[in-house]
């Protein structure tokens, strides 16, 4: 006789992954992820299951949880579904050439060999192996599958980077066309395509109106002048003479490094050639510091006096997860002496930083900020985490922001901080790349001017930029925009003040 309670159980699981399928399909990670969760937490949790499951993580952005639930799987037995999710997961974590191997082994099932090829053709495209990329798609791009979204942001990345622009926007409008008004998120991309297409054939009229459209489909809300409070909020409560009561580590390395500053403002490019150098590493937008700062949002007691305010995260757990972020960088890259992180966020938690590493360097990037402004708006941006990206506008009140939080750090912080400007960085790299390799103590090394012979894989907006020598192009590239930024309250900027 059967177990009523297995039975019951059974149906429930039935229910909850044909659930997180619908809301898969519906474009509802979190809520597929949110109805396996009490499933996938058993020990015998069942391989289709954890397929679900480590997709819905993935396409959440939980990429290390979803590499994690996606070996369950395969230990459990999935299939060809799983390797998938697999090769997506090291794609993802710039592991290009095993990305590369596990995705071939999926070409030869016909349920994933389409989306297989698209990420493999995606991570060949990116570390600039275009032939091999067109390649894989050419077979596809032959067949009736051709307008299908995905296929077609594969293959306009390929045409992107042939500059064939009018093939490349043909085959864009013939998939928005079919798309409708359905799939945001495959829209907002492939306008973003159409915006850069329009932009590298000179036609800037064409490209600001791709992506203001591309920016206008699941654009946020945003309040400048709440904007600034925070920031006046943050730089009250991390004042200097607070800060001194505030839970200090004992953390004495001087390996982690951090730039901060603006989206868009070359610190790929100072991470690169950073990276090149033999005796430091860079570990890209790494968002360790972040989820700790977002633990300590949560604890913080309101109206109470520091260090009591921090609840049970006093000087101990500091230097516990300061030594914890040393060890997990220093794994990545074991002889560097220095390893960068930087992350987007890392302007608005120097304080913080700094009271958890008291010998960090900290490299500030700085940019026009109307070149800055049109590099946000064309890049394609998280909207949810950014929204001031989605408006030019909105990306001067950001950039204004940026550069009054700084001001604060420099003038509360123990810290050095050294400001790099894109512009010199570009124009001079004689001497400011040296002089960034002086900041970090470390000796000048040629390896560093060839940073874009790196095999490393970029995974940020810049990776097809930061991965060719170094260009001047995109300097004063806003006056090909002069229209669409007459009006606005731009903030003063000057890159030879900029030392």
């Amino acid at each position: 006789m059967k177990d009523p309670s297995s039975a019951l159980r059974i149906d429930q699981e039935a229910r909850a992954l044909a659930g997180a399928k619908s809301a898969m399909q519906n474009r509802q990670p979190r809520e597929a992820w949110r109805l396996l969760a009490p499933w996938i937490d058993r020990p015998t949790a069942r391989a289709d299951v954890l397929v679900v499951a480590a997709h819905a993580q993935l396409v959440s952005g939980a990429r290390t949880v979803a590499a994690t639930t996606i070996e369950r799987a395969l230990k459990a037995g999935a299939g060809t579904d799983a390797l998938l999710i697999k090769g997506l997961c090291l794609s993802g974590a710039g592991q290009t050439d095993a990305a590369c191997e596990v995705l071939r082994r999926c070409l030869g099932d016909a349920r994933v060999a389409t989306d297989a090829a698209c990420a493999l053709a995606t991570a060949l495209e990116v570390v600039g192996r275009i032939d091999e990329a067109e390649s894989i798609l050419a077979p596809i791009i032959a067949s009736n599958k051709r307008h299908l979204p995905d296929v077609t942001q594969a293959w306009a990345r390929v045409l992107l980077q042939r500059k064939r622009f009018d093939e490349l926007q043909s085959c864009v409008a013939d998939t928005l066309a079919d798309l409708g008004t359905t799939l945001p998120e495959a829209r907002r991309a492939l306008w973003y395509l159409r915006a850069k297409a329009y932009d590298r054939s000179g036609q800037f009229d064409a490209a600001m109106d791709a992506a203001v459209r591309a920016n206008q489909i699941g654009e946020m809300d945003f309040d400048p002048a709440i904007f600034k409070r925070q920031s006046l909020a943050l730089a009250e409560q991390w004042t200097r003479q607070r800060m001194s009561r505030f839970p200090q580590s004992r953390c004495t390395s001087e390996i982690p490094v951090f730039v901060a500053g603006m989206p868009r403002s070359g610190t790929s490019l100072i991470d690169q050639v950073i990276d090149a150098h033999p005796l430091a590493a860079g570990v890209g937008e790494l968002n360790t510091i972040e989820k700790f700062a977002r633990q300590l949002e949560a604890t913080v007691l309101p109206g109470v006096e520091p260090p009591a305010c921090f609840g049970a995260i006093q000087a101990d757990e500091w230097t516990r997860k300061a030594n914890e972020y040393v060890t997990l960088i220093t794994a990545q890259s074991p002889h560097a002496q220095r390893i960068v992180n930087k992350a987007l966020g890392n302007n608005r938690l120097l304080g913080m930083i700094a009271s958890l590493f008291p010998k960090t360097r900290i490299i500030h990037a700085l940019r026009d900020p109307r070149d800055t402004a049109i590099s946000c708006l064309m890049g394609g941006f998280n909207n949810r985490l950014f929204p001031w990206t989605t408006r030019l506008e909105w990306v001067a009140c950001a950039w204004q922001e940026s550069r009054r939080i700084m001001d604060h750090w420099k003038h509360s912080l123990d810290v050095p901080i050294l400001d790099v400007s894109y512009e010199r960085l570009v124009q001079y790299p004689q001497s400011e790349f040296p002089r960034i390799i002086e900041f970090l103590g470390l000796e000048w090394d040629e390896a560093c001017t060839r940073f874009h012979e790196s095999k490393r894989t970029v995974r940020t907006l810049s990776y097809d930029q930061v991965n060719r020598p170094l260009y001047t192009s995109s300097v004063a590239r806003h006056t090909n925009y002069a229209a669409a930024l007459h009006g606005i309250d731009w903030p003063p900027y000057e890159a030879n003040d900029i030392r």
